[in-house]
């Protein structure tokens, strides 16, 4: 096999694949956007049958003829493939190999049922009944497992899922990390609960209209870098990223008028996205190595904007005058440090997306455990609801009044994302361990916030992770940028920090 010759056969094989794979995107984003309710049905086919043409072009014989020749023979290869083009043929390697795990038949029947799923969780959701949504759950619980035994796993079906969101991580490296991760939370609530410290919040809860809310939000995402002529906001039930391009990225949010945090947090983690995706190189478009190295690391850049940045006081020196500019009289006389304490109260929430940043990881070790429960068949699809207000109660000490507030807030499980939810915790801590390493590479991070100067942090985060797309595994990335494996100590060392400062001795 000549390799230059293999190389743009690999390429061919990727825009194929990486094209349709963009045209079901896009049929995703308009569902969740502009699509009639009655138009589930028809998308939903839409859908499977372009998933089912992508996953030909991964699993037909010329594909699979390359990947395995380049499996045998990449490591020997000197010199006629540059070091990044070589990544590129290892991330094709592993995208034929998990194609090829799955019978073409399975993939059609996923498609179409979450397709409909996620319609029918809508339904439930709006009318908080888990009844109008168990079966679509049983069926899609069914699908996972079937996912993890094509798929294989050598000690707990779960890893097999974990695998796609997480490079190399399982539950056996998972579950410590959790655990010591919920302890440290624990005992930081007991240190908040202790200290008496209320701080006002009420400023954030005032009537703030819903236009002028998307415009202030508008206004501080294009400070951050995000590019307009190469990405859009539109409106949807549950705020996500996608993109089709380097030179396509859209964003949504969702506004409650009563609750500033929403739009405007919402808006800054999807843009934290979505400058990921505007910052890959322009030679990955069109390869299937234009993503995230993993969604761990994904979220790593939604969290590093969201938290690091626009919840430190620093931000709030310069963003408090834009929204200031936006919401004169319901922000008259507000300083920096009062936004800073309101938005930064740690008090246990019902609903994940709007938990504070210690409380958060809770949420996200409730739905762990209850999707490993129910992946390896030790609970039943009907115990989920008194299971998730048993884990809440015990892990938050809050009580879930309906299921609206409960199983059904998060729109994952209806599109099949089984092993994504631990992703956002590791986000978290990959943040903090990308904090550490920022703040003693320029220290004058701070300073440059407080000014709005974000260009030079953007682009270490270009230089650092957006550049390099999926090239590099998660554990390779953060070992290169930090010089340590994943943990969570630098996330609770930050997270305590920031509890001393806003609740004094606590």
């Amino acid at each position: 096999m000549e390799p230059q010759r293999a190389y743009h056969e690999v390429l061919s094989l990727m825009r194929n694949a990486s094209d349709l794979q963009s045209a079901i995107a896009l049929l995703g984003w308009d569902q969740e956007t502009y699509m009639p309710p009655a138009a589930a049905a028809a998308r939903a086919e839409q859908i499977a049958t372009l998933s089912a043409m992508a996953h030909s072009i991964l699993t037909s014989d010329s594909a699979q003829r390359l990947a395995e020749g380049f499996a045998q023979s990449l490591s020997a290869i000197d010199g006629e493939l540059s070091e990044f083009e070589k990544r590129i043929v290892r991330v094709f390697i592993r995208q034929v190999q998990q194609a090829v795990a799955l019978p073409e038949d399975f993939v059609r029947r996923k498609a179409r049922v979450t397709t409909l799923a996620q319609e029918r969780w809508k339904q439930a959701r709006a009318r908080s009944s888990f009844a109008l949504f168990r079966d679509d759950l049983a069926t899609l619980v069914e699908l996972a497992r079937e996912e993890a035994q094509h798929r294989g796993y050598s000690q707990h079906p779960y890893d097999a899922l974990l695998d796609l969101y997480e490079p190399g991580m399982t539950v056996h490296m998972l579950s410590p990390i959790f655990e010591r991760l919920s302890q440290a939370t624990r005992e930081i609530l007991d240190a908040v609960k202790a200290s008496g410290v209320a701080p006002d919040r009420s400023i954030l809860t005032q009537h703030y209209p819903a236009q002028k809310q998307l415009e202030a939000a508008r206004t501080i995402i294009e400070a951050m870098g995000f590019d307009f002529s190469a990405g859009r906001v539109d409106l949807s039930a549950h705020p996500f990223c996608t993109s089709f391009a380097t030179a396509d990225v859209r964003l949504t949010t969702r506004i409650n008028e009563h609750d500033l945090r929403s739009c405007l947090f919402g808006l800054i983690h999807e843009a934290g996205h979505g400058l990921y995706e505007q910052g890959m190189r322009a030679e990955l478009d069109g390869t299937l190595a234009r993503e995230g190295a993993s969604m761990g690391i994904h979220e790593s850049q939604s969290l590093f904007w969201e938290n690091i940045i626009a919840r430190s006081e620093e931000f709030w020196q310069w963003a408090l005058p834009v929204l200031q500019s936006h919401f004169p009289s319901q922000l008259a006389g507000v300083t920096p440090k009062q936004m800073y304490a309101a938005i930064n109260v740690v008090e246990p929430s019902l609903i994940r997306i709007e938990a504070d940043e210690v409380t958060y990881n809770m949420h996200i070790i409730i739905r762990y455990h209850i999707e490993k429960q129910l992946l390896e068949g030790s609970m039943t699809v009907d115990e989920v609801p008194e299971q998730w207000n048993t884990l809440t109660r015990e892990l938050l000490g809050i009580e879930v009044p309906d299921d609206a507030h409960g199983c059904l807030q998060d729109i994952h499980w209806s599109f099949g994302g089984y092993g994504y939810f631990p992703s956002y915790t590791l986000g978290k801590l990959y943040a903090a361990m990308f904090r550490r390493a920022l703040f003693e590479a320029m220290p004058e991070v701070p300073e440059l916030i407080g000014q709005g100067k974000f260009a030079p942090i953007r682009q270490w985060l270009k230089d650092s992770i957006h550049q390099w797309g999926r090239t590099l595994d998660p554990a390779e990335l953060v070992a290169r940028i930090t010089g340590n494996a994943l943990s969570e100590h630098d996330f609770v060392e930050y997270a305590w920090q920031k509890v001393w400062r806003i609740y004094g001795s606590a």
